[in-house]
């Protein structure tokens, strides 16, 4: 798909496309494209609006400190941390976070760093987000989707516009596309989870697959017609592939938000990972002719070393090489980061490692037992201060890999998919069991309904 500025709306500020202020429920509430009926769209009713994505209270104070309490024992929990991982965040992303902040404070500093939100109102009611436990699963989040039946044999299911598309349940569907360019509808009549009617609102031009990644199929439990996203041809190439893989979490694994998977598996995540890249992005060898598509990779990581080295293994393993990282802050509302920048428990920001494809990319030659080579060759470092909302939801880059990568002007369109995503977006494909999470349509409000409040 082409370029799309409406997407700039949710970019507070910026500056030199460097340093982002974003708001994460509208950059997600506007990647949705158009979402009006065929209907809607014909009526000269101009008091419609866009629909709007239901969020939890802003944070207004950092969370309680988790650091160790005296220098002994910080001293001793930094002894356990590679002195290369240590130097990554000491050297180069605290002090271009410090900096970055202060170039937003310089320009919002009596605003809010967030756009109004709707919220609940008993929510608002009874909910003290400052006070909240940030592991503690917010009641207006609704339930992670579980999906496991995919059938790469299947047609996909070309959804209608005009009229609601109904389903007796999710096992009906596996590859679905909404080829128009208006809002499609899905009524499940008996839905998997909770065994009552739902529907999701699918955003105009986007296709996905429900399914659950075989990652973690070892290539001798594979069968010869592998597919490492189900559904989906190897014929099928992107110029951007966006992942945010289950990383190994104890915290989150505790609270149960969606499956995650241990250390002793990450080889075979990293192998996973690597053959998506593979498969579905576009050949190294096309980037040297004039005119051809261009390939981009982008996986979020955790702060823990093993998930940085598996990001790096993955896309370097497949043809690309780390060009830019982009580094999350998740700050309050009056622009604090929610915990402090040093930490060593919880760090206040998360880092999207991305990758182009580069034919040059010798795997062989690097060292991935000490990363610091790989991390001081990243060219470019871009900070997007955000403030969080509900637990799992990440910011909706679209418009900024747009601005970025596909440029206004440019001849060409370009093709998206974001594997392991929990919304769709406009245009884009997505692949996972959470691909609807967010597109219920109990996620959603018109802007005068009662009962929200912002």
């Amino acid at each position: 798909m082409g370029y799309d500025d409406r997407e700039d709306l949710a970019i507070i500020c910026q500056r030199k496309n460097e340093v982002f202020l974003l708001d994460i429920p509208w950059s997600i509430t506007l990647a949705q494209g158009d979402l009006l009926t065929p209907k809607q769209r014909r009526s000269k009713d101009t008091l419609i609006e866009r629909r709007r994505l239901l969020s939890c209270p802003p944070l207004k104070v950092p969370y309680p400190s988790t650091e160790p309490k005296n220098p002994t024992a910080r001293a001793n929990v930094l002894e356990t941390i590679p002195l290369s991982e240590r130097r990554f965040h000491s050297e180069l992303i605290l002090p271009l976070v410090q900096n970055s902040l202060q170039v937003i404070r310089d320009v919002v500093s009596t605003f809010r760093w967030g756009l109004p939100r709707l919220v609940p109102l008993e929510v608002k009611k009874d909910t003290n987000s400052q006070d909240e436990n940030p592991r503690k699963r917010r009641k207006e989040e609704p339930s992670p989707i579980r999906y496991e039946h995919v059938s790469s044999n299947e047609p996909p299911v070309i959804l209608s516009s005009t009229s609601p598309n109904e389903f007796r349940s999710l096992s009906d569907l596996s590859v679905v596309k909404n080829t128009s360019s208006a809002l499609a509808i899905i009524h499940i009549n008996d839905n998997d989870s909770t065994g009552h009617p739902i529907s999701y609102l699918i955003p105009p031009e986007s296709s996905f697959t429900l399914c659950t990644l075989p990652l973690f199929e070892t290539k001798k439990h594979r069968s010869s017609q592998f597919y490492p996203i189900p559904g989906l041809s190897s014929h099928q190439k992107f110029n951007l592939i966006l992942m945010d893989p289950p990383w190994p979490n104890r915290s989150v694994r505790r609270s149960g938000h969606y499956q995650t998977h241990h250390y002793s598996e990450m080889e075979v995540l990293t192998e996973g990972l690597r053959d998506i890249l593979r498969v579905h992005s576009y050949p190294a060898e096309s980037q040297s002719q004039p005119g051809t598509q261009q390939a981009i990779a982008a996986i979020w990581i955790t702060n823990a070393e093993k998930s940085r080295k598996a990001a790096y293994q993955a896309m370097m393993g497949s043809g690309f090489r780390v060009c830019e990282e982009w580094i999350w802050v998740k700050t309050t509302l009056d622009g604090r980061p929610i915990s402090a920048l040093d930490g060593i428990w919880r760090k206040p920001y998360e880092i999207l490692v991305v990758g182009r494809r580069d034919e040059s990319v010798d795997f062989s030659k690097h060292n991935f037992e000490d990363l610091t080579s790989i991390s001081e060759a990243v060219t470019t470092r871009r900070v997007i201060a955000a403030v969080p909302d509900l637990h799992s939801r990440k910011p909706n880059l679209k418009g900024i890999f747009e601005r970025i990568f596909f440029k206004p002007g440019q001849p060409q369109s370009y093709s998206a998919l974001e594997v392991f995503a929990r919304n769709l977006t406009a245009g884009w494909w997505a692949a996972g069991n959470e691909v609807l999470r967010f597109n219920a349509q109990e996620c959603w409000v018109d802007p005068n309904e009662i009962g929200c409040e912002e």
